[in-house]
């Protein structure tokens, strides 16, 4: 079986990611009782750090600090000489806590000194374990509804003994659960806060952001004019600029100096223009919005895109690529996503899947949320019942991430998406 991953973001009291925690699972859920951390082949190595390495954590993470799970065993091993991140950037996860003994505590001692953290998971005896978790920076609490009790009861005697402790709530389910955590101890929080509906509350969309619709719309047409696109992108400078940096790209070729945006436009052509628009205007729309949103959205749009040939819908990725990427509209206009889908042109498909949730992009729609958030047992009801390779599912997810991580580190026109060319 092959090992599926996913980098699950951690948020401080203000919703900004601080960091990522890596949960990964091996083999099938519904035919195994392992879960999504607790795989640990190969005894004294760890797979987690493997991937790691693989990927890299800018892919992962964009260089934010990541949660990598260990065990006891591991500690003992060359640990340092596995991880070649950068140590300040990562935390081990205990998720079987060692005893406080030789040799386990001088093992501690020494990754501490090169620079690593450590953190611990769902302690119900923290007092039993004093010296270990004197040499832990983090301390993560389950808020799922059989550990919610227990949580709360741990919360209270780490407050009490420990009070340099940062503690995180993990597997936050609900936005009322979110909102009752805050102020109660917990630093970092584990939730899916792009899913929270917006207000009934109608907000007024900004005057940039309608012009970033209009230039969207306006390249739907088959046929549309180079006036009519330029006309908006130079109201917009964050557009101008972006568009400008397109078009003197080396890989365009373009030698004569761009004169006037409608000349730029001109020089890129229809294909290259409506490519640009396709990721440009996301960055656009979200740009007062978290830095998370837009990862969500790009990632998910390449995820979708790469999932297409494992649904049997290779002739549809174009379209799969751009329910990825209005899939968090709702909450970049901070409109309800109905409302939000009748300023984008977007085909019946689109709408089904992110309105009703329904159509045939659906079940691809709900692959993508289930794989992102780490819903192991979810994604292997995908698997089985849509009879998708393991293997391929983990390529496209890393591809996924991979592509977004090239897209804001490098050349912004290398990575543009090849399906908007369609």
């Amino acid at each position: 079986m092959d090992m599926q991953i996913a980098a699950v973001p951690l948020f401080n009291k203000n919703m900004i990611v601080d960091a990522y925690i890596f949960r990964y699972r091996k083999g099938n859920d519904l035919f195994s009782r392992s879960q999504a951390t607790g795989i640990f082949d190969g005894a004294n190595r760890s797979a987690a750090l493997e991937i790691l390495n693989q990927i890299g954590l800018d892919a992962l993470t964009l260089g934010k600090t990541i949660f990598v799970p260990i065990n006891y065993i591991m500690l003992l091993s060359n640990l340092a000489g596995q991880c070649k991140q950068p140590p300040e950037k990562v935390v081990f996860l205990f998720e079987d806590v060692p005893k406080p003994e030789e040799p386990y505590l001088s093992k501690m001692a020494e990754l501490k000194a090169l620079g690593y953290e450590f953190a611990v998971s769902n302690l119900d005896n923290p007092k039993n374990y004093d010296s270990v978790l004197q040499m832990c920076k983090y301390f993560f609490l389950s808020q799922l509804p059989e550990r919610v009790e227990a949580s709360k009861k741990i919360l209270r005697d780490l407050k009490k003994f420990y009070r340099n402790m940062i503690v995180a709530a993990a597997k936050v389910g609900s936005a009322d659960l979110l909102d009752s955590l805050k102020g109660t101890g917990y630093s970092m929080f584990e939730a899916q806060f792009f899913k929270v509906p917006v207000s009934d509350v109608q907000h007024q969309v900004s005057p940039l952001k309608n012009n970033s619709i209009r230039l969207i719309n306006t390249v739907q047409d088959e046929n549309f004019d180079f006036e009519d696109v330029a006309k908006i992108v130079q109201a917009d400078p964050a557009l101008t600029i972006s568009l400008l940096k397109i078009v003197n790209a080396p890989r365009l070729g373009v030698r004569n100096k761009i004169k006037t945006i409608q000349h730029a436009v001109a020089m890129l052509g229809q294909k290259e223009v409506r490519k640009w628009v396709t990721t440009a205007v996301t960055q656009s729309l979200g740009s007062d919005r978290p830095n998370e949103i837009i990862k969500i959205s790009m990632v998910r749009a390449k995820f979708a895109e790469n999932l297409a040939p494992l649904y049997q819908m290779a002739h549809m990725s174009q379209g799969l690529f751009l329910m990825g990427l209005f899939s968090v509209l709702d909450v970049i206009l901070e409109l309800p996503m109905e409302e939000a889908l009748k300023k984008i042109l977007v085909s019946d498909v689109i709408y089904q899947a992110l309105v009703d949730n329904g159509g045939m992009f659906y079940p691809v729609l709900n692959m993508v949320a289930d794989y992102e958030n780490a819903n192991w047992q979810q994604v292997s009801r995908h698997i089985i019942v849509h009879d998708i390779s393991e293997k391929e599912l983990k390529e496209a997810y890393v591809d996924a991430l991979t592509w977004y991580s090239g897209f804001v580190s490098q050349d912004e026109s290398e990575f543009l998406p090849e399906q908007a060319t369609q």
